[in-house]
């Protein structure tokens, strides 16, 4: 150990993690994938102690991730709905990538939000199966009605005959 003194070991311990920042990180990935436990509850404590820091923390990290929120509210939604399945940010991320960023009603490259082909409130699972990208305005449109009744009722709009093949 370079220094007895706990005090001049956590200078000398500081200034070589300045001096070697892509090892330090590393090891600290290493400690926090061993040690779980231990870096939920320090960063727990941190938290609690610095309460401003930690609430910016959460903002910059809810604005940096905006497909995670979406992922998360929505499990949580369903949850309250007690709807059964679940999916994870990757899957949502791939139906998207399957639509290519786009709408699957009207097409258009807006952002994206889970829309349920049958809504939970009409005993839609919160699979991945049951959900697909649409614009704000489409999901608003489309409220209640499945995925086959607000086609339709695209395709009226547009004056398309929905029963012809």
């Amino acid at each position: 150990m370079p220094y007895a003194d706990p005090e001049r070991r956590r200078q000398y311990g500081r200034a070589w993690m300045r001096r070697n920042l892509d090892k330090a990180r590393e090891a600290m990935r290493r400690w926090r994938a061993a040690h779980p436990d231990e870096h939920k509850a320090a960063r727990d404590g941190w938290d609690v102690a610095n309460p401003e820091s930690a609430r910016a923390r959460r903002l910059r990290y809810r604005l940096r991730h905006p497909e995670v929120r979406r992922v998360i509210d929505q499990t949580r939604r369903a949850r309250e709905a007690n709807a059964t399945g679940t999916f994870t940010t990757r899957e949502w991320l791939a139906l998207v990538e399957v639509h290519v960023g786009r709408c699957a009603y009207c097409g258009k490259q807006k952002p994206l939000q889970q829309d349920h082909r049958t809504p939970l409130a009409r005993g839609g699972s919160n699979a991945i199966d049951n959900i697909l990208p649409a614009c704000g305005r489409c999901n608003r449109r489309k409220h209640l009605m499945t995925e086959a009744e607000f086609r339709a009722r695209l395709a009226t709009e547009r004056g398309d005959d929905p029963r012809r093949p």
